[in-house]
């Protein structure tokens, strides 16, 4: 063992030659090189005969530089899966003009080829697959590679899963092919929703875009409404990377009284305030965060109509893409999620105090101190000055 330490090569060296010697064990093991399984163990082929899918789902091979350096380092472990030319070309015969008249096409892998060519390799370890011989076969191998190694972007699994369909003809066997569930199936083509401005978003990974926001966004098909919940979520992300950012020029938590006199506004100063409010309480159901239980004791205080408060909060949800469903009763024992029930709790708490709020004129005063307090607390609301303009 200790000579094996101390032969002078190096350990990508020393990989090299160990599945060279696994080679011709195999080939002894099995002179005629008949596959096992459908699939022939092929320990390295060069770099030339393999050519990358034509179809492959991942538009831009990122990290490849990365894959590369480990490459030098460790040599490659991962052998990449493959099928011959002449079987792709059989499947796909619009894209034989693009394939040699021989070697490999790389089913599984392509990211490993573009890396060992960077890294200046002349073979790479590979799996020959003859079972995989129809255009459902091997579109569904090249989807399964990826999906299962989390390597596609969401408009990448959108393509994949919209490919997939028009060749097996329903989502539902879309999903079963790969393994998945109809809803996991459902949530990504959501995505073909999605507005320009929040699927750039996406794609840039944005401050405040997360995946699970574009899907829930996916499910609002109104431009406007889906914009709106958007900027909603990019001003919550704002708010809690910059926690003091709402205490800036904090004022008095007084609410002024509905219809006094604005300074002139051409908008009754009740109505901007009643908006600033209403704004705030939109951005708290998309953060998510703040103190509930202090919330909850103000609304427990508040009484107003509870199923127009169920509407005002559902509302809220909508915009903010969390859905309205979750203040279905029947729907709380089921999916729906810790998070998104403490969104609804929220918004519906929210909905008692701004209701109350808006229908006694803030005369309850020691109620609407203590719903005001709560917005400057968890939101950037601040109360409108309700003293007149002076020249």
């Amino acid at each position: 063992m200790a000579g094996a330490q101390n032969d002078g090569l190096s350990l990508a060296e020393r990989r090299k030659r160990l599945a060279e010697q696994r080679a011709k064990e195999e080939a002894a093991a099995n002179p005629q090189g008949a596959p096992v399984g459908g699939v022939a163990a092929t320990p390295e082929v060069h770099l030339r005969s393999l050519v990358h899918n034509p179809r492959n789902a991942r538009r831009n091979m990122e990290g490849v530089e990365g894959l590369a350096d480990t490459y030098d380092a460790a040599g490659v472990l991962q052998p990449c899966l493959v099928i011959p030319v002449e079987t792709y070309r059989g499947a796909f015969p619009e894209n034989a003009a693009e394939l040699p008249d021989t070697g490999y096409v790389v089913i599984g892998g392509n990211r490993r080829l573009a890396a060992a060519h960077r890294a200046g390799l002349e073979t790479l370890p590979v799996h020959v697959n003859i079972k995989l011989k129809t255009r459902e076969e091997i579109l569904v191998a090249a989807a399964t590679e990826n999906i299962a190694r989390e390597e596609l972007k969401p408009f990448e699994e959108l393509d994949t899963i919209e490919e997939l369909k028009a060749e097996l003809g329903t989502y539902d066997a879309v999903a079963k092919k790969l393994g998945k569930s109809g809803g996991w199936v459902s949530q990504r083509r959501r995505l073909r929703h999605l507005q320009p401005e929040v699927r750039q978003a996406l794609e840039t990974r944005a401050p405040g875009m997360t995946i699970e926001l574009a899907r829930d966004l996916g499910k609002i098909t109104e431009r406007d409404q889906q914009l709106r919940a958007w900027q909603a979520a990019q001003r919550a992300a704002q708010l809690a990377t910059d926690p003091n950012s709402r205490k800036k020029s904090k004022k008095s938590s007084r609410v002024p009284a509905q219809g006094q006199s604005g300074g002139g506004s051409a908008t009754p100063p009740g109505d901007l305030t009643v908006k600033a409010r209403r704004e705030a309480c939109v951005l708290a159901v998309a953060a998510g965060a703040g103190d509930l239980a202090r919330l909850s004791i103000i609304a427990a205080r508040a009484p107003v109509s509870a199923d127009d408060a169920v509407a005002l909060a559902g509302q809220w949800l909508t915009e903010t893409a969390v859905g309205s469903s979750v203040l279905n009763v029947a729907s709380l024992p089921g999916d729906e999620g810790t998070d998104r029930q403490k969104q609804g709790a929220l918004a519906l708490a929210l909905a008692h105090c701004e209701l109350h709020l808006t229908r006694t004129s803030g005369t309850d005063s020691t109620h609407a101190r203590a719903y005001a307090d709560w917005l400057e607390s968890h939101t950037d609301y601040q109360p409108i000055d309700a003293e007149p303009a002076t020249a």
